[in-house]
């Protein structure tokens, strides 16, 4: 009870989206049980006194109350499924909207820690499992409620002695196995989950990264982890069932001798002694048997409620994800940045960044120079906010960047990485993905600016050309140069280029370079490298060794012989 009542407080907002037609449900549900009331009076009526009392004159009146409540169960089976699939579609896209809204603006450094697997389960998948929550522990748990207290003052007025001694019987063997069934099925969905959270992981990163896998001859590597992730949720699938077969033979137990054959048995012993008549007997085993199957319901919607409550708990972990702040102030422009002191690590064992101080001017050309591993890619997700330093400071102006909205503060920086994902659609609409609003010149200026307007212009198609799944269609150097256009687009105060150049041929980067070293007359450019040949260009480099600054080096004091 009090895991059902902490479900609903935690998902109360979603659940008054639906509370028109859960009511609504949940009034026809009471209707359709009360008339389950009046069928087993009716029954008693035809048995004990026209069939047996020859009052042929009742059985008209018994026949009409028969059809008619015929009829109405009829329509009413045919609204419950239409109301039930209303409050279900309505409930989980509720849910499915707001999951996905929390993943999509929890902060990076937040979010970063969950699998590609972890979180299309989170989103979809557990959502799923959620969605008939308002129905199934609500709705039903009420009517089981309601059909549970009148089905045993019913059954008492009949033959108190029989109904203690039916209950006494019938109710802890019940109680026993669904508890046993229950807490198996359990533990299976907890393994089956966790089981598909990694088979997911996997499954998508073969998927996605098919290309590189074919180049680097690793087929048979992840077709084994597809193997392995297959066979083990085949098992889990074996022992799933195993308990699903438990469950059906326990249900066929229940309706075709707990409920039916041991109450005639004992009521025979009854009908003998002239404590009840046949009708009543029948009636009686009628009302048991919504009594049973009300405690039954009962039971089962605890044990779903447990089962089940690892999905809910993490639909409401999802829901309450952190979220960028929005209280935060709005920033008109930039004119430099300054970090103080800066330092940062993602776990407490070393730091990655230790005492970073700098300053980079409106209009600079600098470029961050190191090897691999130095801290120069951590430093930009500083710079963007994506990330919070442990010690030190980063303003903006005079603004200190975690105060700054950071939507208000992406809309600043325009960001090239070294492997920019390019999405299976046109040329145009990747372009204008981040700048829904630019014109055709807009989007022709930034292609120019970008040196790949007259590469678009050769295809037939042109802007409207299909690049493939992350413009696989496309040469690398022209990838690039479609993702600096792109970044122009958004017409940014401050370009940012990270390893954008690493992993193109030398035609490729010497193509970009040139692209960057003419917008520098425009724009703040930010270079991240370990290639000297990629600062070449820059007004100032600042050389990061394990972290720190040591060595800044200006121009006229720079200089690389290009082999």
């Amino acid at each position: 009870m009090k895991s059902r009542i902490k479900a609903i407080r935690l998902l109360k907002r979603h659940i008054r989206n639906v509370r028109r037609p859960a009511l609504l449900l949940l009034f026809i549900n009471l209707l359709a049980t009360l008339s389950s009331f009046i069928s087993p009076k009716l029954f008693q009526i035809l048995i004990d006194d026209v069939i047996k009392g020859l009052m042929v004159e009742r059985f008209w009146i018994v026949a009409l109350g028969m059809v008619l409540i015929y009829v109405f169960d009829f329509f009413a089976s045919g609204v419950k499924t239409i109301l039930s699939r209303k409050i279900q579609n309505t409930f989980s896209v509720s849910l499915k909207t707001d999951a996905l809204k929390a993943v999509c603006f929890a902060p990076y450094s937040f979010i970063e820690k969950y699998s590609a697997g972890d979180i299309k389960m989170r989103v979809l998948d557990d959502t799923d499992a959620t969605s008939g929550f308002v129905e199934d522990q609500i709705v039903n748990y009420v009517i089981s409620i309601i059909t549970l207290v009148t089905t045993i003052y019913l059954a008492l007025s009949i033959s108190f002695r029989m109904t203690i001694l039916c209950a006494f019987v019938v109710v802890p063997i019940v109680i026993l196995l669904n508890f046993l069934i229950g807490r198996g099925t359990k533990k299976v969905n907890e393994e089956v989950r966790k089981a598909n959270s990694e088979y997911y992981t996997s499954t998508f990163n073969t998927l996605q990264y098919w290309r590189e896998i074919k180049a680097q001859n690793k087929e048979e590597e992840f077709f084994s982890r597809f193997k392995k992730h297959r066979s083990i949720l085949a098992k889990l699938g074996i022992k799933s069932i195993r308990y699903w077969a438990y469950g059906e033979i326990f249900n066929d137990f229940k309706s075709n001798y707990l409920t039916k054959v041991l109450i005639y048995v004992i009521g025979t012993f009854f009908v003998i002694r002239n404590d009840i008549s046949v009708g009543f007997l029948i009636m009686f085993s009628e009302y048991f048997a919504s009594m049973f199957s009300a405690i039954d319901r009962l039971h089962a919607k605890r044990i779903a409620m447990l089962t089940n409550a690892p999905y809910y708990e993490r639909v409401c972990e999802t829901l309450s994800f952190p979220q960028e702040e929005n209280d935060l102030s709005n920033i008109a422009f930039l004119s430099g940045i300054t970090t103080e002191n800066v330092c940062f690590s993602y776990s407490e064992e070393s730091d990655i960044l230790k005492r970073i101080s700098l300053n980079i001017e409106k209009g600079n050309y600098v470029a961050f120079s190191g090897k691999t591993g130095c801290g120069k890619s951590t430093l930009i997700k500083l710079i963007l906010g994506l990330y919070s330093p442990q010690k030190g400071r980063i303003m903006l102006d005079d603004k200190e960047i975690s105060r700054i909205k950071k939507n208000d503060l992406l809309k600043k920086f325009g960001v090239v990485m070294q492997d920019n994902y390019l999405f299976n659609m046109t040329i145009r609409e990747n372009l204008v993905l981040g700048a829904l609003d630019s014109t055709e010149i807009e989007m022709e200026e930034a292609c120019k600016k970008a040196n790949i307007y007259d590469f678009i212009m050769s295809l037939p198609e042109g802007f409207d050309t299909e690049i493939g799944e992350r413009g696989v269609r496309l040469s690398g150097g022209q990838r690039q140069r479609i993702s600096i256009a792109a970044a122009l687009l958004r017409n940014p105060e401050i370009l940012i280029f990270d390893e954008a150049t690493s992993s193109l041929d030398n035609v490729s980067e010497r193509i970009i370079n040139s692209s960057i070293t003419k917008l520098s007359e425009e724009i703040t450019i930010i270079v991240v490298t370990h290639k000297p040949n990629s600062s070449l260009q820059a007004n100032r480099v600042f050389v990061i060794e394990n972290g720190e600054i040591k060595e800044t080096i200006e121009k006229s004091n720079y200089s690389v012989n290009p082999r």
